[in-house]
């Protein structure tokens, strides 16, 4: 019985991601950010903050569920 909760739950969050798509769009535009201030690391030779910014970004690509040519 539990296996069939799981899969409606499963079900309905599909719903909610397609029908409220908010959550993603914030995280595109927190990576479309991270990743202007990454450029401009770079473009600086600032390595220390480029790194830290990659790592953010990397980690938010695995929390919206993207991958490197997703997003």
């Amino acid at each position: 019985m539990a296996a069939g909760w799981g899969a409606a739950l499963s079900l309905i969050m599909e719903i909610i991601n397609k029908f409220i798509p908010s959550r993603k769009a914030a995280l595109v535009d927190e990576l479309k950010r991270l990743n202007a201030e990454y450029e401009k690391a770079l473009k600086n030779g600032d390595d220390t903050k480029a790194a830290t910014l990659r790592k953010q970004m990397v980690e938010l690509r695995k929390k919206a569920e993207f991958t490197d040519g997703d997003v």
